[in-house]
């Protein structure tokens, strides 16, 4: 039986100005084999009151979701990563356009 080894390479992910409080990564993984031409992604939400849309397998940044006015406590992404759901301690929840970054 041949045992299979799994790599690990740590992202180091600039932007944020405050302690990051949640990660959600788009639910097509890495590992699936329809990876190689799906997008896989990675939202951060932040104290700095601005979640972040990131390239899951580099790391790199794509767009923040500018609008909250306290700090996001969770974020996540739609099937298809085309939306972005935000909590935020502003009292409220926000849908995002994940392509124009506006607020739905």
């Amino acid at each position: 039986m041949a045992s299979e080894t799994t790599k690990s390479v740590p992202l180091t992910c600039h932007g944020h100005s405050r302690p990051i409080t949640h990660l959600s990564f788009s639910p097509s993984s890495p590992t699936t084999p329809s990876s190689s031409t799906s997008p896989y992604y990675l939202i951060s939400a932040c104290k700095d009151n601005n979640p972040m849309l990131r390239d899951g397998l580099t790391g790199d940044w794509i767009g923040t979701f500018i609008g909250h006015k306290g700090a996001v406590w969770s974020a996540r992404l739609s099937g298809d990563a085309s939306l972005a759901a935000t909590g935020s301690a502003d009292f409220s929840a926000k849908v995002w356009d994940t392509f124009t970054g506006e607020t739905l």
